[in-house]
């Protein structure tokens, strides 16, 4: 079966043509993320905005795949501030916010700094 992550990928209309570039080397990510993502959505945030939301869930995020590490390079770039945006748009890591949560405890992933609402959650059951 696999190990499995559930992994939501946030990013704001301002980084998406680099985004596109980037799925552009790779058919495999683009449709991952335009055909088998569970959930898309692309007026994320506030309605008309153009935000987009991209889940899966149970997944096998392993960057070995070529569409996975497609996608993780771009979400490292925009991380680190590499991807160039207009002067008076900001570091590209406010952006997108990545997160990624894994099967077992305490695996969890969290990259981009925009997108508050977007985070992981533990609790305890019992």
């Amino acid at each position: 079966m696999g190990y499995r992550s559930q992994v939501v990928l946030a990013i704001a209309k301002e980084i998406q043509p680099h985004f596109m570039a980037a799925l552009s080397v790779c058919t495999d990510a683009t449709v991952l993320v335009f055909n088998d993502a569970d959930r898309f959505d692309r007026d994320y945030y506030q309605d008309g905005t153009g935000h987009w939301l991209i889940h899966w869930d149970s997944i096998k995020w392993y960057d070995s795949y070529e569409e996975i590490g497609t996608i993780e390079k771009f979400v490292d770039a925009a991380n680190d501030d590499c991807i160039e945006l207009g002067e008076d748009e900001g570091d590209s890591s406010d952006y997108i916010k990545f997160v990624r949560v894994g099967e077992e405890t305490g695996d969890v992933e969290h990259k981009g700094f925009g997108f508050d609402d977007v985070a992981a959650q533990t609790s305890i059951s019992f």
